[in-house]
């Protein structure tokens, strides 16, 4: 009988200790998959917030950004961009009283990313454009009076971005300054800036 008792405790712990390193296996979060270059797409929902002489007719808004690029290495790459700030002339003094506005551009630009971690970046952004206000020449009657033709934007910006293990998606937060000339006061000096920040969603392919 203690044989026999042996022979059927014997094969069960082994199963049992086999079934336990399987779930310990499988537990294990996955390696994260290797580094592959390539384009990339983006998406940011934000707040444009102008910093000049805009700020005394326009108060902060919504901003959209689209982009597409190409990531040449895992810290560098290139895009194209177009976003627009949906704007009005709520804290100007009437008349005419308070118009909506759009200010929208495209451009492009380098992004850098140094590496925190496997999985976390700061990433750096510098771009050029160029922008315009459709606003139906509201902004020439406070004293901008380019606010209806394409000129000049420049901005930088910096972040913190999360990257999932499976290396397509990300999420990221990014803030920085951005100069218009189209928001350029041509009766009084100005320096046209205005900060942009928001949330960014990326996928690279």
């Amino acid at each position: 009988m203690p044989g026999a008792k042996a022979r059927v405790v014997g094969p069960l712990l082994g199963l049992t200790v086999l079934g336990v390193t399987a779930a310990a296996s499988a537990a294990e979060a996955p390696p994260p998959a290797p580094y592959k270059g390539g384009p990339t797409v983006e998406g940011t929902l934000g707040m444009y917030a102008p910093t000049g002489r805009l700020k005394h007719v326009t108060s902060p808004g919504p901003w959209v950004r689209v982009t597409a690029g190409w990531e040449f290495v895992k810290w560098l790459g290139v895009f194209a961009a177009a976003d627009a700030a949906f704007l009005s002339t709520d804290r100007g003094s009437p008349p005419p009283g308070e118009r909506g506005y759009v200010l929208w551009g495209f451009g492009g630009g380098l992004r850098a990313a140094a590496p925190l971690g496997a999985r976390v970046r700061i990433p750096v952004r510098l771009e050029l454009g160029l922008h315009k206000a459709d606003d139906g020449g509201v902004l020439s009657t406070y004293g901008f009076d380019n606010a209806h033709t394409f000129r000049l934007s420049w901005g930088a910006s910096i972040g913190f971005e999360w990257r999932a293990l499976s290396r397509h998606f990300g999420i990221a937060l990014e803030g920085g300054v951005r100069s218009d000339a189209a928001t350029k006061s041509t009766t009084r000096s100005d320096s046209p800036l205005a900060i942009v920040a928001g949330a960014v969603l990326r996928y690279t392919l």
